[in-house]
């Protein structure tokens, strides 16, 4: 299993309250997918379970929680559920195996329905003797405040290029372009390098949006259309998987300005296109993406959010 690239600064912070004997009941993971906040979790959970991350999986006190698989349809469900948060509670309420600590991670923990969160909020009022709950988020505010307020928060940031670059020197990775490109995200160059073929795709849309720009719009339709799925397939798949090319999308729309306006250093990648006059309308595009991105996670159709943007995209 790969080493942690970055956050030593949380890493420490562990190796403290661990040592004092001040571990609280819960905690609150917050920062972008793929920066790292599971794979943290999991060496703290390793370290209270005296055990590895390679052998976490096959530790019985240590429990995870996720966004599922519904058995009936084989889809993906749309809420982690309040039947998951009570098989939770329920599992932290025994006692630990090993005679030691129990811990539970929650992944994507702003998924938790309603009811699933008042589960939660139950387990956090009345916590078991050495339990200790990890909550990963990326959007704090998607979460209830009666949550939040019963975990200590601890947020994530995107690492340094130079650490990116340091871990694929000491690999013998001559690629620098993997460090520029993954902007931070640990996970996403780690990714990369155990299956080239994740970059190549990332590669591939990134020259699909390019390569609209300036098309018809039925063009632009036409290029998309792959994204929405087949029909009566997996909606939350497709969705999750649209959220992150608009992602991408964003990262690039961003890039088009700085480079145009002479700012290529600050760029994930230079994209030399002729705006002229038009960076307001490209930094109005940005911003709609990233509104696009948000209205995915409600009931509008991801095809009538997709059209809008090529609408507005030069």
């Amino acid at each position: 299993m790969s080493e942690i690239i970055g956050h030593q600064e949380a890493l420490e912070f562990f190796n403290k309250v661990i040592a004092s004997n001040n571990l609280s009941h819960a905690y609150c993971f917050i920062g972008p997918e793929q920066v790292g906040k599971r794979t943290v979790a999991e060496e703290i959970a390793a370290k209270l379970l005296q055990t590895s991350r390679e052998r976490l999986s096959r530790q019985p006190d240590f429990i995870t929680t996720e966004q599922s698989l519904n058995e009936k349809t084989g889809k993906t469900r749309k809420d982690i559920t309040v039947e998951q948060m009570r098989e939770l509670r329920a599992r932290l309420s025994q006692h630990a195996f090993a005679g030691g600590y129990k811990v539970a991670l929650i992944d994507d923990a702003e998924k938790m329905n309603i009811e699933a969160a008042n589960a939660l909020l139950k387990t956090l009022e009345e916590p078991s003797p050495r339990t200790i709950l990890f909550l990963i988020a990326i959007d704090e505010d998607k979460l209830p405040a009666t949550i939040l307020s019963r975990c200590q928060r601890i947020y994530f940031h995107p690492v340094k290029k130079e650490e990116l670059e340091k871990y694929l020197a000491a690999r013998g990775v001559t690629k620098p372009e993997l460090a520029s490109l993954a902007l931070g995200l640990p996970g996403r160059l780690i990714d990369w390098l155990e299956d080239e073929e994740k970059f190549t795709a990332y590669k591939a849309e990134a020259d699909r949006f390019l390569g609209m720009i300036g098309q018809p719009f039925f063009s632009k339709l036409k290029s998309v259309e792959e994204l929405f799925g087949e029909k009566g397939g997996d909606t939350i798949m497709t969705r999750e998987n649209l959220e992150t090319i608009l992602g991408l999308w964003q990262i690039l729309t961003r890039d088009i300005c700085l480079t145009a306006n002479g700012l290529e250093s600050e760029t994930a990648r230079q994209i030399k296109i002729s705006i002229g006059n038009q960076t307001k309308n490209w930094v109005a595009l940005e911003k709609q993406i990233v509104e696009a991105r948000g209205l995915l996670n409600q009931n509008i159709h991801p095809r009538l959010v997709v059209e809008n943007i090529l609408l507005n995209l030069p």
